[in-house]
Parts: C-alpha cells; structure tokens; sequence
C-alpha cells in the first residue's frame, strides 16, 4: 500500500511528466493499481482527465503571460509550441508566475521565429511587462521635490529609477506591432526591422511602455548607472550642444516625473 506522500508523488510525475501529451500509457503500475475504474473511465482515463487539466493549466498561464504571442500564432500553433516548451521548463515553482521565464529564450530555437522573426522580441516585451508589473511600488517624484534646489546643487543630483521599470532593446518595430495586436490588426504591414529601445514602467496599477529616440536613451541609460545630472548632460553632447545638453535632459526629467518613472534623487558632495 502506498503511503499518501508517495501516492501524492506519484500521482504528480504522472500528470506532469510531459504535459499535453496524455495517452493513458506509461503510467506507473503501482499508481494504477490505486485508481478505481469508474463507469466506461479506467484507471488511466481517469490519470488522463487530470492530466489535460493540468496541461491546460500550464497552457493558460503562458497565453496569459504571452498574449500578443499568442494571438499572432493562433491556438494550434501556440499549443504546439507549449507542449515543445513544458518538458523542456518544466514548471518548478509552487507558483506558476514563473513558469514562462524561460520563453523568450527558447522561442530563439523555433521554426515560428522563421516565419515571424519579430516574435522573440513581442515575448521580451510582454515578459517585461509582466515583471514590472509585479516588482516593488517606490514613491515617484514629484516636481515639487525640485523646489528649492539651488543652482549649484544641479550637477550633482542623481536620480533614480523606480524599481518597476526595465530597459527592453529590439530589433523590431516591437511597440507598433503590440499596439497593432492589441487592436487586433494585422501585423505583416507594419513589422519592420528597426532598432529600438522601449522603457517600460508601472504608474500604480497600469503598466506601460514607450519607444525612445536617441537622446532619451542615452540619458536614461546614463540615469539608469547612477550618473550626476552634469554627466548625464555629457552623454548628449554627441547629438546635441552643450548649451543645448542640460535644457534637453531638464525637459527629459519633467516627462520622466510625469509618467512616474523616477523615484528618489540625492546629491553627493
């Protein structure tokens, strides 16, 4: 007789050695011998209704975390592709939060990328997404903070992203073929290769995100590192003038402060 942790073990390697593909073959003897037939149901008909429910599960939860995805491949290529990702990433966690972690990467292995080369980068953005949505609340800046600060101060202040925000760099038109999804239009007219770079955040339960033109970039990434305000400013002055430099990063930081996209700030000696 097996004990109920054993059976509880048992029952689960059964359900979840390869989700999605339930056959009522291969179970284990021992688990079998437990199940009671029930009706026109065997034992492994019965393993197998737990079984495409737990794969179901599993499937959900990337459909969820990868809509866009999704919705490009349409239902039975996305089923395939998940069945070729559980065995590989298999889910670890007692939370399934996790379980798509690893889909962006394996995605680079998939014939789907051949025919929509732009759909590694859709899943970096909705993983990234999805991780902002779910990382530490931080009190935004506001501008009123920036009252009072004297001239002389400004070099030296640095600024700091609020933890809900990532940096996802493509090589696709990436934000326009998410909206395009989203309003459920078709993508092959508008995806194009072009090199961008998205910042993506939370402002209270909302998450968005935003394509960067060049000195949007350079400054945030500069801001990301922890550089003062005067070497921030030094970053553009590849692109723009050095008059031109500190008036730029100035009406950055009022855009960043609008969206809710910085946190605290402090000024070294």
């Amino acid at each position: 007789m097996l004990s109920l942790r054993e059976l509880q073990s048992r029952f689960f390697q059964a359900i979840a050695h390869v989700p999605g593909t339930y056959t009522g073959e291969g179970y284990d003897p021992a688990l079998l011998h437990v199940v009671q037939a029930q009706g026109q149901l065997g034992a492994p008909e019965r393993i197998d209704i737990y079984a495409h429910m737990y794969y179901l599960r599993l499937r959900n939860t990337l459909q969820e975390d990868f809509p866009s995805v999704a919705a490009i491949l349409g239902d039975e290529r996305f089923s395939t592709l998940v069945r070729a990702y559980l065995p590989l990433h298999p889910s670890t966690h007692p939370s399934l939060r996790y379980l798509g972690r690893q889909f962006p990467a394996f995605l680079v292995t998939r014939s789907e990328v051949a025919v929509h080369p732009f759909l590694l980068d859709l899943a970096r953005l909705e993983w990234a997404r999805l991780e902002v949505f779910d990382a530490p609340d931080a009190e935004p800046l506001r501008l009123s903070d920036l009252q009072g600060i004297a001239p002389d101060e400004w070099p030296d202040l640095r600024f700091r992203l609020i933890p809900a925000s990532e940096l996802v760099t493509c090589a696709w038109n990436i934000h326009e073929i998410w909206k395009a999804v989203e309003e459920k239009d078709p993508t092959g007219d508008i995806a194009c290769p072009q090199e961008v770079t998205l910042r993506v955040w939370r402002n209270g339960f909302t998450v968005y995100h935003a394509a960067m033109n060049a000195p949007e970039r350079l400054a945030l990434e500069a801001v990301r590192a922890g550089q003062s305000f005067a070497a921030v400013c030094e970053t553009l002055v590849s692109l723009v003038s050095a008059e031109e430099a500190a008036a730029t990063v100035g009406s950055l930081l009022l855009r960043w402060i609008d969206d809710g996209l910085l946190a605290a700030m402090s000024a070294t000696a």
